[in-house]
């Protein structure tokens, strides 16, 4: 169960590794992980209670302290197995390599974000608490961390000579987190949240990047300056599975984006 996320391993429990498995063990970690999103995404951080997602899931609460070892864990589990689940099932209809298609992408599902804001809030709260432990911090920033390595690995001949890609991703994963949780907590309306994110990103592109592309990193950031909303965001093409719903926040594509 142990994932690859960023630059470590998120385990369930780091005390107690998980030496066999049953489907029985499984099917009661799986209704929790379940329960957990639905639970996130009807209330929030304010309105999970641990022992009200055991009587949910119809576990033993210490069945879940065993497993997961707390509550910031499973919930970190929890919110990266929706964000596999649903990145599994995104399609780009741009280009992915172009300028446009890594920052519209990122825009176009950031929007989602409106539909899930107990859910953002959630994330946000655990990526900038103090005491969230690191590994679960990095289970959190790899979210944002994946799009942003891949597009540079990608477009590595236009990227400036000074910058450490590393720490460039990083740097723009806190950017995007800070943004989001500016909006969650009313900092920034619903009609600043997106083109300022487009802005935050733009603004870390152009000292980044050179040639071609910081000369269109500038242009869109004239647009963005011009229009106050970003026009080139692209459609994303979501399949997701057929799963059984009982709230409307219950969809699998309704998941937090980074």
């Amino acid at each position: 169960m142990p994932g690859e996320y960023g630059t470590g391993t998120l385990a369930p429990h780091p005390d107690k590794p998980l030496l066999y498995s049953s489907p029985q063990i499984l099917a009661r970690r799986k209704r929790l992980l379940k329960e957990a999103r639905h639970m996130l995404a009807e209330g929030g951080l304010d309105g999970f209670s641990i022992r009200k997602l055991c009587m949910r899931a119809d576990v033993a609460q210490r069945t879940l302290y065993n497993a997961f070892q707390n509550k910031d864990r499973l919930i970190a589990f929890a919110i990266r197995e929706a964000f596999d689940e649903y990145s599994t099932f995104v399609r780009d209809r741009t280009d992915p390599d172009a300028l446009s298609g890594y920052v519209g992408r990122t825009i176009a599902i950031n929007r989602r974000n409106f539909r899930v804001r107990n859910y953002t809030r959630a994330v946000c709260a655990i990526y900038f608490a103090p005491s969230t432990p690191r590994d679960v911090w990095e289970t959190l920033q790899d979210m944002s961390l994946r799009g942003s390595l891949s597009w540079l690995e990608r477009r590595q001949d236009c990227i400036s000579p000074w910058i450490d890609r590393e720490h460039f991703t990083h740097s723009m994963a806190n950017v995007q987190y800070s943004t989001i949780n500016d909006w969650c907590l009313g900092r920034l309306s619903d009609a600043e949240y997106l083109p300022r994110l487009a802005e935050n990103m733009l603004l870390m592109l152009v000292g980044a990047v050179q040639g071609p592309l910081a000369l269109e990193a500038s242009a869109m950031l004239d647009d963005l300056a011009r229009t106050g909303s970003f026009t080139q965001s692209p459609e994303v093409l979501l399949t997701p599975p057929a799963e059984p719903r009982r709230r409307a926040a219950d969809s699998p594509e309704e998941t937090p984006a980074a």
